[in-house]
């Protein structure tokens, strides 16, 4: 039976990989199934190509598939048409944006966007592909006035935007400032997560019990390792942003006290009492604690997950502080609360009326930015390539009809030329230029010798 992409079998289902794209030796079907296996299952390009190498005699019409630097080009126009094509200009776009950073001095600066009236007809977490990729541009020296270059190039793109959306990096700040001094009326909102890291840190960062509790808890991690008690080894805390990523920790603590206090009685469940009462004992010590601080996070937790769904507006403090007020009985939790009604409330007065809605997470780019990271490890040491096309790519519809477009419109070339304006000399060139001249020294000699 014929594998299938958009729905029950038809001709045109057929038709979809039987006929070729213009000018191209493939169908709009392959190029989909291509992209799609990439995008949506994590695989790397050149697994993907033995994939389709694997099951191109079940496709209807298909003789061959496309080798991995094919697809990797198909991923790249498509990103660069996404990036390029013309956008509606309206005055209800929000953009969310912020830094991508890799090795090397070099940042990258990303702007995605939505209509807000869009959004405001169906409320909900946001996914990517609700996005549209308004803006990629890599720099080396990540300044408010480079920030503040760029959003004017994508405002002459959209329109001036109804709302902005970015943590509270030092650079997006600045650029949003220079921005105001012209465009007033543009709101610029705080994604919750960042907030709500930033009062964790202040309640946890000067506070001796947590410190100790994460000290001893990586000396666990060491005495566990190699051990029987493997199964029950603490996570890693993150070192970067490590105030948004407790919660793995907080829960292995919680975990384990209640595993000391009534160990399973599952025989495939056990372990060795007198090794986990060594190395983890301890934790009976904290039991207080990790009542506290599991009760900063569901806080958290609960304020981020209501701005996700409802957005920053008028009532939302109200409504927010009926819902937070049954989750806590420590006092630090009371301060918790105190604070995100006061970060709500703030943030919701750049609504216009009682009706508005603001967008107030960023972290769907956070995500985006994620995969992308996570396509770009499988092809490089580090450092900015091309693959940053695949932003545009990751966003964008992956219909037959817009990937035809897509093609026809964007040339190898035109790739190519975006990335020498744009990337110049990427880190991996560098490398070989660098090593080149030392492989041959070291050839010489091995041959003199």
């Amino acid at each position: 039976m014929p594998i299938l992409l958009d729905g029950p079998s038809s001709p045109d289902d057929e038709l979809s990989f039987r006929s070729r794209l213009a000018r191209h030796q493939y169908s709009a079907g392959v190029v989909q199934l291509f992209l799609k296996i990439v995008l949506s299952c994590a695989a790397t390009q050149r697994a993907t190509a033995a994939v389709l190498d694997l099951i191109a005699p079940w496709l209807p019409g298909v003789d061959d598939a496309p080798c991995a630097n094919t697809g990797r080009m198909w991923l790249l126009r498509l990103g660069l048409y996404e990036l390029t094509r013309k956008k509606e200009r309206a005055d209800d776009w929000v953009w969310i944006m912020d830094h991508t950073i890799q090795l090397g001095s070099w940042k990258c600066l990303v702007i995605v966007g939505l209509r807000l009236s869009a959004w405001s007809s169906d409320r909900r977490p946001l996914c990517h592909e609700d996005l549209t990729l308004l803006n990629l541009t890599p720099m080396e020296q990540a300044t408010g006035e480079a920030v503040h270059q760029a959003m004017a190039e994508t405002i002459a793109v959209t329109g001036i935007p109804r709302e902005i959306v970015s943590d509270g990096g030092t650079d997006l700040k600045k650029g949003m400032e220079f921005l105001h001094q012209k465009h007033p009326q543009v709101a610029h909102v705080h994604d919750i997560k960042h907030k709500t890291a930033l009062l964790i840190k202040k309640e946890l960062e000067h506070n001796d019990q947590w410190t100790t509790f994460v000290t001893q808890s990586n000396k666990a991690k060491l005495g566990m390792t190699q051990t029987t008690l493997a199964c029950l080894v603490p996570p890693s805390l993150k070192t970067k942003a490590r105030y948004m990523n407790l919660d793995t920790l907080v829960a292995w603590g919680c975990d384990i006290l209640r595993y000391l206090d009534s160990p399973p009685t599952e025989p495939q469940a056990t372990v060795d009492r007198v090794k986990l009462e060594e190395k983890c004992g301890w934790i009976r010590e904290y039991r207080g604690p990790l009542q506290e601080w599991s009760e900063l996070l569901t806080v958290a937790g609960a304020a981020e997950q209501y701005i996700r769904e409802e957005g920053y507006h008028r009532a939302a403090r109200t409504t927010l502080e009926r819902q937070l007020a049954p989750l806590v009985t420590t006092d630090s939790a009371q301060r918790m609360i105190a604070a995100v009604l006061e970060i709500v409330a703030n943030e919701s007065a750049a609504a216009k009326s009682n009706k508005e809605r603001l967008v107030g997470s960023s972290e769907v780019l956070e995500s985006l930015i994620g995969k992308y990271k996570q396509m770009q490890s499988t092809h490089s040491k580090g450092g900015m390539t091309a693959m940053l096309l695949s932003f545009g790519a990751i966003v964008s519809e992956k219909t037959h009809e817009t990937i035809a477009r897509a093609l026809d419109t964007v040339r190898t070339s035109q790739v190519g030329e975006w990335c020498c304006k744009n990337l110049g000399v990427t880190l991996q060139s560098q490398r070989k230029l660098a090593f080149a001249g030392n492989k041959t020294e070291i050839q010489i000699n091995v041959d003199d010798g």
